[in-house]
């Protein structure tokens, strides 16, 4: 089977491995059970996701995650047909657990930590059971209810079936730390996310996953044995041949940074004795930011405001904030309505959730566009959760060429304009450094004023000298026609 992919100006023809299919964008393996079998599972097919995507896999990462999942295949048809408990060979058996704690959404040593951190043991759907449940063997009971019926057989003295015992060391794998040492590469990742505290289902957690698949992907899933350390840097040398040229040298680095982290991370807890040494990667130029004229500016301030706007004003929602803190769309997207007071006495936004690192927690005081943000901040955040990753910046882009006549403009540069703007404006570098998150060993913003509620924020002297220093560093934008004399908020009796 051969499937055309690509855009218009560059089209691949991949060819797809035997049982790989293309369903909703993704590729899966589907393979039909023999006949003879189907009465024992009650299904006709098998089917494994390979976790790639159609506009992003390349030819080897498919057909080496097809050899996976023929594998995969490969070892239930052992445990439909066979209750030989020693049909699975010991390597074949820890892949089959890892596989069924994948089907469930698990990952191994996953409740290890749950008694000192129970958040780290909960899916969404699980929240019932916060407040119930105080140990790892009892959620693991919730997650593998097969268990129960594993143990009477041990406890009676039943012969188990490899199936049996593939549920018993999935089980164990969730909370035995010993158990859930890793005997191939591919099942190091789980160990790192519940070390790191990693949500998966966010979208900093997907990215990273991302990578990791990608790498294990064109590295190929490997028992972990006496050769292993030559197999990783082969896999490493091929992510940076793969990447290198389509990527800039820093966006290749911070790929490869969890995947780095992972391996070291193995390498530590489990004393593998790996010497682990990223590849050389050439250096590519940074790329140039630059910022918004003051024409420009206004031009894009002024379509915005203005009662006739013909710019979508949750888009508008989202550049005001890029402008006046230096807002990400991921840092809009995990917005909680509790971090929005923008009928607080000093209007301002709170960035306290997951950030890129902890300079990024601040305290955003709105001056420009208040009636407008208030109105559209839900519709906006919902915008960007709802979108890829790459949607929001590539349609706020859009708009600022279209309006600016700028070909090289795009949103991140109006985190650069808030910085100029507020140098033009004679603020003070660790006023900048406090509004838009950048690093500063003096940052007037204390992990203790966000923990303060929106009265007490406002309150502070700190948020007031903020709020003078934003009008001063938006003065000339706060001035437009449209708009302005609805969207300040005045201090007047500070000053």
């Amino acid at each position: 089977m051969s499937l055309v992919t690509g855009n218009v100006t560059g089209i691949v023809i991949m060819k797809l491995p035997k049982y790989v299919r293309l369903r909703r964008e993704s590729y899966h393996y589907q393979r039909d059970y023999p006949t003879k079998l189907r009465h024992l599972i009650l299904q006709k097919t098998f089917t494994y996701p390979l976790q790639l995507r159609a506009d992003t896999a390349t030819e080897v990462q498919v057909q080496k995650a097809a050899i996976e999942a023929a594998e995969a295949y490969a070892r239930q048809l052992i445990l439909i047909a066979n209750s030989d408990p020693d049909a699975l060979s010991g390597t074949d058996q820890s892949k089959a657990a890892s596989e069924f704690l994948r089907k469930r959404g698990l990952i191994s040593g996953q409740f290890i930590k749950v008694v000192t951190d129970p958040a780290i043991a909960l899916k969404k759907e699980d929240e019932t059971l916060k407040h119930t449940i105080v140990d790892k063997w009892t959620y693991a009971d919730s997650a593998i209810p097969e268990f129960e019926e594993v143990l009477w057989k041990n406890q009676t003295g039943q012969q188990l079936t490899s199936e049996d015992k593939v549920v018993g060391e999935a089980y164990s794998m969730l909370v035995n730390k010993a158990q859930s040492k890793p005997r191939t590469l591919g099942s190091m990742w789980g160990a790192y996310v519940a070390d790191r505290g990693i949500d998966q289902s966010a979208r900093a957690g997907k990215k990273s996953f991302k990578y990791w698949d990608r790498w294990i992907s064109l590295a190929g899933d490997t028992v972990i044995n006496a050769n292993t350390l030559e197999h990783i840097n082969s896999g490493l040398d091929a992510y940076v041949l793969e990447r290198q040229g389509t990527v800039s040298s820093a966006t290749l680095t911070r790929e490869l940074s969890d995947v780095m982290a992972c391996l070291r991370l193995a390498n530590s807890v489990h004393r593998f004795g790996w010497h682990l040494v990223l590849p050389r990667i050439k250096q590519t130029a940074s790329k140039t930011r630059h910022p918004l004229e003051p024409k420009d500016q206004i031009a894009l301030v002024t379509a915005m405001l203005r009662p006739d706007s013909k710019v979508n004003p949750k888009y508008s929602c989202a550049m005001l904030l890029y402008l006046q803190g230096g807002m990400m769309t991921s840092e809009i997207g995990r917005l909680l309505p509790e971090d929005i007071a923008l009928d607080a006495e000093i209007p301002h936004i709170k960035i306290v959730n997951e950030t890129k690192n902890k300079d990024r927690l601040r305290i955003i005081p709105i001056v420009l566009g208040r009636e407008l943000i208030k109105e559209n901040i839900t519709e906006c955040i919902k915008w960007i959760n709802r979108s890829t990753e790459s949607t929001p910046s590539g349609t706020l882009k859009k708009i600022m060429r279209r309006v600016t006549d700028s070909p090289s403009t795009s949103a991140h540069c109006l985190r650069h304009t808030f910085k100029v703007n507020g140098q033009a404006a004679g603020v003070s570098v660790l006023t900048l450094a406090s509004i838009a998150g950048w690093a500063d060993r003096e940052r007037r913003v204390s992990e203790h004023l966000l923990s303060y509620g929106a009265e007490g924020i406002s309150q502070s002297p700190i948020t007031q000298g903020l709020y003078k220093d934003s009008l001063k560093i938006h003065k000339h934008l706060i001035d437009i026609e449209y708009g302005s004399s609805n969207n300040i908020v005045s201090i007047n009796r500070r000053s």
